[in-house]
Formats: C-alpha cells, structure tokens, sequence
C-alpha cells in the first residue's frame, strides 16, 4: 500500500509525435530504429521464455554404470569338514545359538566419473535402484529343500532409491546365482524383433519409437519409396514386403504397427557363483559397465545466462533519458503549434483562445455570472483592439452577451451538464 507522500510517476510519452518528420527529416531514421528494437524485444522475450522452458527440463547424457556382484560369509566350517557332516546335537546347539552358517549377495552400483572431472566439477551422485526398472535373482538351489530360490524386486512409485541390494540366506556351500537387471532409460527404448526389418534400418541394439520411425523414414527416402500421387503411401521394395506382408502402406499407420516390430529389450545378466569358504568376503572377478541415461539439469552449467541481467539498470537509465527527450521534443512540438497559429492569424487565434478560456471557467467556477463576465470581457477585449469602447456600445455588448447566454443552443454544447452540475453544488454548499 502507497503511503501518502509516495510520489506517483508521470508516464512519459516514449514515441515521437505524428508528422514530426515534415520538421526534423532525420527523425525517419530514430523511428526506423525504435521499429527494429521492438522486434528484437520481441525476440529476446521469446528467446528468454524458451532457455526458461529448457532450464526447467532435465536433460539426458550417457554415464557409465559400473555393477559390482559379491557376497559375505558367516558362521561357515572348513571346507574339508561341512557342517551337515558334524554330530546332531552339535549342529542344533549352533542353530540355537545363533551361530547358523550363511551368506549374503550383494549387488552394487555406481556411476564412474567422467575423465577429468575434479570435486569442483564433479556431477550429483545417483542412486543405484535409480537405473532398475527390475531385478530378478535365481539361485540354484534343490527346490526341495528351499522354496526362497527366486528373488523378485520390481520399482515402486513410493519407494525410495538405494545403493545397493542385500539377499541372505543360510547355507554352507557354494550357490550359482543369476542375476537379470532390467535397465531403466530416460526414454523407452525397445529392441526390433524381426531380422531383416534390423538390417535394412540398420538398427544396432535398442531403439526408441521416435528413432524407429526417423531410421523407417530415412530408408524411405534413401530409396525413393514416396508414392509421387499420394505422398502419404509408402510403395515397399521387395524387403519391406517381405517384412510388412503388403506392396504399399500408409505412413500415417506406421505408429500403430510398432508392436509387431518392437520388444521389450534383452534383461542383462549376471552369472555369479557365491563362494562361502574363500574368507568373510568374496568379490567377483569381473566388474561390469554399460551406459545408461542419466538425467541432469542445466540448472548448474547455463554460464552468461545467470549474468543476462546485469546491465539492466544501465539499460534503465538509458530508457529515463530517452522519455525526457521524447518530452522534451513533444513540450517543443506544442510551443511551435501554439506560437505557428498565433503568427498566421492573430485576430482570430486570440477569440479562439479566450472562448476555450470562458469554457473552462464556466465549468470550473459553476456560475453564470462568471460566464457573462467573461463572455463580456471577451468580447470588450476584442473590440478594444479596434476602436474606444463608449457606454452605449458597452450596453450593447452586455445585451449581446446576455443575449448570447439566454440562446437555447448555448446549453447544447457537451461541457453545459458539466457546469449545471457545479453550478448546483455551488448553490448547495451556499
């Protein structure tokens, strides 16, 4: 809320006043540029909307993801004498106690460092499970004796990322596990079922729908398979037949037929024995990497965008003294006018100055004894820069004002409601 003695700001005329280029030839130049500044108002305004929009989306770049598999071992006997191989009631005062023998698998991940990356520069860590739409772990086990053969964790909406994942069972001898990630992707890639449909787009591994259909447009093209009578229906070569079954297809159905071409991708596995007599930690031999898409702002790295404002305030200065010229030119624009009309006819300028006058007063002051003085005034001085004023002619001229106020179309002009309504407030307060 403004305080009372909060000054308002005058709004400042920022253009130059129509027609001034008959007065100031080069102002054709000044106008030509103000046109070019609005387009590129425009543009920066469009430009700054859409850097926003893309700061704001995350923006997918390959990483490295690098799997370690191992496992822990506890309680466990020496591999010459196995525990089912001691007596009865020693094995049942071990379980008793707590001391059962077991192990546990770990699965882990993290991302690896791109090459030069220091503390400064390095990027935000992410979660392993971040990069799992699944995983499924099957141990090879006698189902007979273990029914927990087959571990199952699925992504939820809810849950929460974690480094790595743990499964503990008891036992003291080795166990083949297999270990199937499903990998998670920014995008959905799927991989091509059919072979040949894979060779002629020559598509290696996985791909998205939009590639899909970009690699099936591209081949088009390439072999100018475009029906040139209708641009929508692709005529197929002998390999597209052979893949689509049909001599032509409309390209508009393409997008409905991807589920015949398109799976799910290959799940990666991971064949890991767990050792339980190698001592209380067993890491696998071999780590495993692959890429995956991370997604990361640009929040972090726009550079000069964060400094687009820095000069605003000496941009600001700039637009004050150009609106106090355009003032100025406009002040100096009406003082020519006003002196121009006095010069071309005195005589009549000054009747039209003093009837604009009379008007104003009369609807300022309300009362019509001011009016009849200042008709009168107006037309005595009028009549002064002719000849002497004599009492007879200054009777005349009161009748001629009285006359000119007691004239019905006088009280037709737009400002006559105006000054009744001041007139009677004026007699109200009274």
């Amino acid at each position: 809320m403004a305080t009372p003695n909060t000054k308002r700001k005058r709004l400042i005329e920022k253009s130059l006043p129509p027609k001034i280029e008959s007065y100031i030839p080069e102002s054709r130049l000044f106008m030509q540029l103000q046109a070019l500044e609005r387009k590129l108002d425009s543009k920066i305004v469009r430009k700054r909307l859409e850097v926003q929009e893309a700061l704001g989306k995350p923006v997918s770049k390959k990483r490295i993801l690098r799997i370690f598999v191992s496992n822990l071992a506890a309680n466990q006997q020496s591999a010459a004498v196995p525990m089912y191989d001691t007596d009865a009631e020693t094995r049942e005062a071990k379980l008793d106690m707590g001391e059962a023998p077991s192990w546990t698998l770990r699965v882990e991940g993290r991302l690896v460092d791109p090459v030069g990356a220091t503390w400064k520069t390095r990027p935000p860590p992410h979660k392993f499970s971040e990069f799992l739409n699944s995983m499924v772990v099957e141990l090879d086990r006698d189902p007979e004796l273990h029914t927990d053969n087959v571990v199952q964790w699925r992504r939820e909406a809810a849950e929460s990322d974690v480094d790595g994942f743990e499964i503990k069972r008891r036992g003291d001898e080795d166990v083949r596990a297999r270990i199937m990630l499903d990998i998670r992707t920014a995008t959905d890639r799927f991989k091509v079922s059919h072979p040949l449909l894979r060779e002629l787009l020559d598509i290696r591994g996985t791909v998205s729908k939009a590639g899909f259909i970009m690699k099936l447009w591209q081949y088009v093209k390439l072999n100018g398979l475009q029906d040139s009578d209708d641009p929508d229906h692709i005529r197929c070569d002998v390999g597209l037949q052979q893949v689509l079954g049909m001599p032509s297809v409309s390209f508009t159905a393409i997008p409905q037929m991807l589920h015949v071409f398109l799976t799910r991708p290959d799940p990666l596995v991971i064949d890991y024995t767990v050792r339980v007599h190698s001592g209380d930690f067993h890491m696998g031999q071999y780590a495993f990497d692959m890429e995956v898409e991370v997604e990361e702002s640009l929040r972090q790295s726009t550079g000069p965008l964060v400094n687009v404002q820095t000069r605003q305030r000496e941009l600001g200065e700039i637009e004050s003294q150009l609106a106090l010229k355009m003032q100025e030119i406009h002040n100096a624009r009406s003082k020519r006018d006003f002196l121009r009309s006095f010069s071309e006819d005195p005589v009549a300028f000054v009747h039209r100055w003093i009837d604009n006058q009379t008007k104003d007063l009369e609807v300022i002051l309300g009362d019509r004894r001011h009016a009849l003085e200042a008709a009168l005034g107006a037309i005595m001085t009028a009549d002064s820069m002719v000849q002497e004023l004599s009492a007879e002619r200054k009777q005349a001229l009161e009748h001629e004002a009285t006359k000119w106020l007691n004239d019905s179309a006088l009280y037709d002009e737009p400002w006559a409601d105006e000054a009744v309504f001041h007139y009677l407030s004026a007699k109200t307060q009274e």
